[in-house]
């Protein structure tokens, strides 16, 4: 059963653009949503859930056999929490008038080897150790639930989170950035424009690395598509990438992390095997041993920022 906590406040908001004018009408301008959950006694640093690729932020709410998610461990840890459906995702519906063309729903022949069994399809040399998915023969439909329209180019999407940034900077105050897999670029990008209220930055098996040419655009900018809208660097706070066992990611993983390395900051590349957890995909807050995940990554916050997110007495967020 778990462990109960207070809240003393929970609710969410759409961070909405200017609207746009198109084809003779008036259209909701790119807008996100912000979902947050306030611990009665917190810290005074908050998380930002990032979602990747045609995600959205319930992700980080629940598993797809129904389990507590990340947002539960984070609170537990005297976190506030915000979790963010990016422009055009969730609860904010595309319009290409206003978020350009999106692609093509994904199907289950593209995402279950990729996702859900990539032990039983063999694309990558890894995919063999992947043991980790729920076995809730429903979980996979659930994951396929959650997949929506995404655009047809990284920039685009990196432009749409920086339109929503001072938006979301303003609502949230200092923050740690937890991203997933193409929610990552944004990450970096959010971060440049939100300069000293972003504390640190989790990524979570980001897309990416310095030249890597993808269907979607080429990595111009680091560990970008395109250059920033902020002025600030990115990478000028701890910062940790993390990368399963079984992910098509380890190698992508480990060239994004040697950029960032190079770049003299504070630095940890989280190859979970080697903390003793193995047999994860790429979708780390969705398989059975996300709890785990989720405590080795509150223990590298608070040993990375030390008292910028010292937390309160058990005794005080317990009920």
């Amino acid at each position: 059963m778990m462990e109960p906590y207070i809240l003393q406040d929970f609710g969410g908001r759409f961070l909405t653009g200017e609207p746009a004018h198109a084809e003779g009408k008036i259209w909701p301008g790119i807008s996100g949503y912000v979902e947050w959950f306030v611990p009665a006694a917190s810290r005074p640093v908050s998380v930002l859930f990032v979602h990747g690729g045609g995600g959205q932020g319930s992700e980080f709410l629940r598993t797809p056999d129904g389990r507590p998610g990340w947002a539960h461990s984070f609170l537990r840890a005297g976190f506030p929490v915000y979790i963010l459906d990016r422009p055009g995702h969730g609860r904010c519906a595309w319009n290409e008038r206003v978020h350009g063309p999106a692609l093509p729903l994904p199907d289950y022949g593209f995402l279950y080897p990729r996702f859900v069994e990539p032990e039983r399809h063999d694309l990558w040399p890894e995919a063999a150790k992947h043991d980790r998915w729920p076995d809730d023969p429903r979980a996979g439909d659930r994951f396929m639930a959650s997949q929506g329209p995404m655009a047809t180019t990284l920039a685009a999407s990196q432009h749409h989170v920086e339109a929503i940034a001072d938006a979301l900077f303003e609502l949230i105050g200092p923050t740690i950035i937890v991203s997933h897999s193409a929610g990552g670029p944004c990450g970096w990008a959010l971060a440049a424009k939100g300069d000293d209220k972003v504390e640190a930055i989790v990524a979570i098996e980001p897309l990416g690395y310095p030249g890597m040419v993808h269907p979607l655009g080429t990595f111009e900018n680091g560990l970008c598509a395109a250059p920033y809208a902020g002025t600030a660097d990115p990478f000028d706070r701890p910062v940790a990438i993390v990368t399963g066992e079984a992910t098509w990611m380890r190698e992508a993983n480990a060239r994004a992390a040697a950029f960032v390395r190079d770049r003299g900051n504070v630095f940890e590349h989280i190859r979970l095997e080697e903390h003793g957890i193995g047999g994860n995909g790429h979708m780390l807050m969705s398989e059975i041993n996300s709890a785990a995940i989720a405590d080795l990554l509150v223990a590298w916050i608070e040993r990375s920022l030390g008292g910028q997110a010292s937390f309160p007495s058990s005794d005080a967020i317990l009920g």
